[in-house]
């Protein structure tokens, strides 16, 4: 059986381990000790013919909050959450693998083209910012939470993008710039189909 002076004396040692702990925590003492390590799995340089004629530059604000839940009652202390802003570029254009020449004659020409579509989406990683994020002790934020929120707001504004007629101006575009082309080539009479 322990006294009441054992107690108090594992009390204290308990105090002061504690004790030492935060203030080694807290003073920059106790250091991390970080590791890097990054290897290329795979790389292949790849010729692309591809007519690029816009692209589509806008600011994104990505916000997620999560909660654990038992039915539709939030568990109390596992919150998990954050708000980042970003940059993004989305590129539309054509594959020049898919241009067919249907008719060439003299200086008339006939094209079958595809129409545009969304060559590329890039996020520029220099302009992300995280202006919040929260961790629960139950429910921890994880780098795949970010990744998927990101993915689907991607996919959301190019949904947004081709909604309000962005892919309709880049057919536009892609015609007038193969016209202007062709034109300097010596063609007088051009005809693109889709």
């Amino acid at each position: 059986m322990i006294d009441k002076n054992d107690k108090n004396k594992i009390l204290m040692i308990l105090l002061s381990i504690f004790i030492v702990f935060t203030i080694l925590t807290s003073g920059n003492i106790l250091k991390l000790n970080k590791e890097k390590d990054s290897t290329t799995i795979f790389s292949k340089i790849s010729q692309i013919q591809e007519l690029s004629v816009n692209k589509y530059y806008y600011t994104n604000v990505v916000s997620f909050k999560q909660n654990k839940k038992i039915k539709d009652l939030e568990i109390p202390f596992t919150q998990k959450s954050f708000l980042i802003k970003y940059d993004g570029i989305i590129r539309t254009g054509i594959d020049l693998n898919d241009v067919k020449i249907i008719e060439n004659k003299n200086n008339k020409i006939k094209l079958k083209i595809k129409k545009a579509q969304i060559l590329d989406h890039t996020i520029d990683e220099k302009s992300m910012y995280v202006y919040d994020e929260k961790t629960s002790l139950f429910n921890k934020l994880q780098i795949k939470d970010v990744f998927t929120e990101i993915s689907k707001e991607k996919k959301s504004i190019e949904e947004k993008m081709i909604k309000e007629g962005f892919l309709e101006q880049s057919n536009k575009n892609t015609q007038k710039l193969l016209e202007n082309i062709l034109t300097g080539l010596g063609y007088e009479n051009i005809e693109i189909i889709y």
